[in-house]
C-alpha cells in the first residue's frame, strides 16, 4: 500500500497555474521579438514556400487563402499555412518557452 501523497488544494494549485500563466504571458509582452519571432532559416523557409505556392499574390505580398500579409505571418512562431505547406515553429517554440520557464525560476 503506497503513502497518501499531500498536495496543495485544487484551488491553491489554481493559483500557481495562474500565477505560472501571468508570468509567461507577462514575460512574452515584454520580449516580444524574442520569443515570438522564427529564426531567420525557418523565415526564409517559409517565405520561399509562399512564393511558391498558386494562392501567393506577389504583388501585394499576400495569401489570397487567408489574406495575411506573408512577412509578417511567417515572422510568428505559432502561425501556419492554412493549406498546410508548413506549420508552427513547434520545436522553435518548445526551446523558447523552456528558456521562459527557467528565466522565470530565477
Amino acid at each position: 500500500m503506497s503513502e497518501k501523497q499531500d498536495y496543495p488544494s485544487l484551488v491553491e494549485q489554481g493559483k500557481n497555474l495562474a500565477k505560472f500563466s501571468w508570468d509567461v504571458i507577462n514575460y512574452i509582452h515584454k520580449n516580444q521579438g524574442d520569443v515570438l519571432i522564427v529564426s531567420d532559416k525557418v523565415f526564409d523557409e517559409r517565405l520561399e514556400i509562399c512564393r511558391g505556392c498558386e494562392k501567393y499574390d506577389k504583388y501585394e505580398n499576400r495569401c489570397r487563402e487567408c489574406g495575411c500579409f506573408i512577412p509578417a505571418k511567417a515572422k510568428i512562431i505559432l502561425d501556419s499555412c492554412p493549406l498546410k505547406k508548413w506549420t508552427e515553429d513547434k520545436e522553435g517554440w518548445d526551446k523558447k518557452f523552456e528558456d521562459i520557464t527557467k528565466k522565470l525560476e530565477e
